[in-house]
């Protein structure tokens, strides 16, 4: 029976020790970068034509069996082996197998460095432009939530106390604008890692006259790397999109929180869908929030992933360790986590039950003490010297066990506005006067949405 070889065996007299295959085989984790291995290869292979190492022949060859290695691959055939060390070498020995010598000309010119930092470098351009898309799509169903409901009243609410009243949609579209953000982060990304590492070789750049800006081209990057060293030796893309996996979870918890208290029965604001609820093993009557408590739970991960990161690169030595191996998994992990976080957040509130009876039923008359202040304000009072004459009237109204706005009439003739000005504050009053721009008002939320939807066409 034939000796399984390695890449590298021509220089080693014995294999690698079980535990060192066990510390140092990536394949189980590193095949999730099939399609873009395959696809580097192929943009390789087309360089290798313009340096005269392929023919034509031989190149459409090559692509035919690197597209029939993928294929098997989808369909659920097992080409690969406990001797593959990790996607890379495995998919260059079941080519070689399938095309003979021909398979062993693809790595010509390239080392493991510079495919390795192409392919990871493609599969995070890949990933981070379908969340870019899944974003949007969670973008759209909060506008939607926002205009179907533009009207319904809510507390708005700092500390977790009521403060001041809201459109329930401003709430929403607040939502909408920090996805946007985060939208815009993995789209900076895109733009800013866009060159091609293929060509720089394992530090020094690749001796074959290699028509870099071509295969740049075929595999969709704007350029080519300016220094074959930094191509090979940095992650900092990999810093940069786990960062922004962990600002995106982030963004995704915090709402969580708050969708996790509207539950509640002390807020009774949201009823989730039972397809985004779970029960107790104990207690028949519950229904808990698990898919917003999973979402908030599983931040801590994203950002556990970017300082694992973080703290393997910041003392490996240029160009090339092995220690940079370990920037895929955690690159891997935030990516499902981030994927799975939006399509439930978007599923779930698209199918929630809002109660906005209850949301306007639990508004207090203190959330228009800012109103009174203000209005004081517009009569001659010096801010600080009307926001002391209202707290003292909810003081007194607290110590009364009352709302300030059933205080005695004695109290409000004090005012410069008299009796008619408790008339006049209503959660209603208080929103319209709020349509600067930003603001929770009737017309300030019209161009929200208007933001919003030019925001959404632009691509």
């Amino acid at each position: 029976m034939k000796k399984e070889t390695k890449m590298w065996d021509g220089r080693f007299e014995s294999g690698m020790a079980k535990s060192m295959v066990d510390l140092s085989f990536s394949l189980h984790f590193d095949r999730e970068m099939l399609a873009e291995d395959v696809a580097g290869s192929i943009g390789h292979a087309k360089g290798l034509v313009e340096s005269g190492v392929l023919s034509e022949a031989e190149f459409q060859q090559v692509q035919e069996a690197l597209n029939g290695i993928l294929k098997d691959i989808s369909a659920g055939k097992e080409l690969f082996n406990a001797q593959d060390e990790d996607i890379h070498m495995a998919v260059e020995r079941v080519l070689t197998e399938r095309i003979g010598d021909l398979g062993k000309k693809i790595h010509t010119g390239r080392s493991r460095n510079d495919q390795v930092a192409t392919d990871f470098k493609l599969y995070m351009r890949h990933r981070a432009a379908e969340l870019v898309e899944q974003i949007v799509a969670l973008q759209r169903v909060l506008l939607n939530l926002a205009e179907k409901h533009l009207g319904k009243v809510m507390p708005g609410y700092t500390h977790v106390q009521q403060a001041q009243p809201i459109y329930f949609s401003h709430y929403i579209m607040s939502f909408f604008f920090v996805l946007q953000r985060d939208r815009q982060r993995l789209e900076n990304l895109l733009t800013t890692h866009s060159e091609l590492p293929l060509g720089s070789g394992a530090l020094a750049g690749s001796a074959f006259p290699y028509q870099r800006h071509l295969v740049a081209q075929e595999l969709g990057f704007a350029g080519v790397s300016a220094n074959s060293i930094d191509a090979t030796a940095h992650r900092d893309m990999a810093l940069e999109f786990l960062s922004d996996l962990a600002i995106i979870g982030s963004t995704l918890s915090r709402y969580a929180e708050d969708f996790v208290n509207w539950s509640s029965a002390e807020f009774g604001f949201l009823t989730l869908h039972d397809a985004f609820s779970s029960g107790s093993s104990m207690m028949p009557q519950k229904k808990n929030p698990d898919s917003m408590e999973l979402i908030r739970g599983k931040t801590g991960r994203l950002g556990g992933n970017y300082i694992a990161l973080f703290t393997t690169v910041k003392g490996a030595p240029l160009c090339y360790s092995r220690d940079l191996q370990e920037d895929k998994e955690p690159v891997f992990d935030s990516v499902q986590t981030v994927r799975i976080c939006l399509q439930v957040m978007a599923e779930a509130l698209e199918s929630a039950q809002w109660n906005f009876a209850t949301m306007e039923q639990k508004m207090l008359p203190a959330l228009l003490a800012t109103d009174l202040a203000d209005l004081l304000v517009e009569a001659g009072v010096p801010f600080r010297e009307a926001h002391h004459i209202v707290g003292d009237m909810v003081g007194q109204a607290a110590r009364q066990g009352i709302e300030f706005t059933e205080l005695a009439d004695s109290y409000w003739e004090k005012l410069p506005g008299g009796v008619a000005w408790r008339r006049q504050l209503t959660f209603e009053f208080s929103i319209n006067r709020r349509s600067i721009e930003g603001g929770t008002g009737l017309s300030s939320l019209k161009e929200q949405f208007r933001k919003a939807q030019t925001m959404l066409e632009q691509k």
